[in-house]
């Protein structure tokens, strides 16, 4: 899908750059008319170059991106964070198990006694 939006695009711009060399090339009045043969050819180089870089950002420009699917993904990833949580102790060993084990409840007994030296 993605491929057939960048080759429309493309389409797109050279139709719309062969519209306006042919027109820049035939026009019989307005200022375009009354420039030398080497300007009109300068104004037609602009153009092509202009849309020669153009197909190249449509065709080159969105490699450097992350796909859209991934946000897709991390906010389906969100939505199933206990799933996360559990697949993160799953592929704990049993000694940093122990070690989380160790530090959950020191960090419990961190909090009561904080609570109970405030109370005094």
């Amino acid at each position: 899908m993605r491929d057939v939006m960048r080759l429309l695009t493309t389409l797109l711009i050279w139709v719309f750059c062969t519209g306006i060399i042919i027109t820049s090339m035939v026009m019989d009045s307005g200022a375009i008319a009354r420039v030398s043969d080497d300007t009109l050819l300068t104004i037609i180089t602009i153009t092509a170059v202009a849309a020669t870089l153009s197909t190249v950002a449509v065709w080159l420009g969105g490699h450097g991106s992350q796909p859209v699917s991934s946000d897709a993904s991390r906010a389906k990833t969100k939505r199933h964070a206990p799933n996360r949580i559990e697949r993160l102790i799953e592929a704990l060993d049993d000694d940093e198990i122990y070690d989380l084990e160790a530090l959950l409840l020191a960090r419990e007994d961190q909090g009561h006694s904080g609570q109970h030296g405030g109370e005094r």
